[in-house]
C-alpha cells in the first residue's frame, strides 16, 4: 500500500544534516563503548543509535536521489 504522507523540506540542507547526524552517531558509538567498558547499561543509547542510523540512511538515500536527478538533468541537457 502506498503511504500518502509526504515530507517537504529544503534539500539544500541535506549535506549539513547528514554530516551532523553522522557526527552524532560517531559520538554516541564512542559513548556506548566507554559506558560498556565501565559496566554501565547502554540499552537506551543503543535504541537511540538505531534511530540515528535510520535517519542517517534516509538522509544518504535522499542525497543520492538528488544527485542522480541532477546528473540525469545534466545528461539530458548534453544530449539536446
Amino acid at each position: 500500500m502506498h503511504d500518502p504522507f509526504e515530507v517537504h523540506f529544503d534539500r539544500a540542507k541535506l549535506s549539513p544534516w547528514y554530516f551532523a547526524v553522522s557526527w552524532a552517531r560517531f559520538q554516541l558509538e564512542q559513548k556506548i563503548r566507554q559506558y560498556t567498558d565501565w559496566g554501565f547499561s547502554t540499552s537506551y543509547d543503543e535504541q537511540q543509535l538505531e534511530r540515528l542510523l535510520d535517519l542517517e540512511q534516509f538522509l544518504k538515500m535522499t542525497w543520492d536521489e538528488r544527485l542522480e536527478a541532477m546528473t540525469a538533468d545534466e545528461t539530458a541537457q548534453e544530449v539536446q
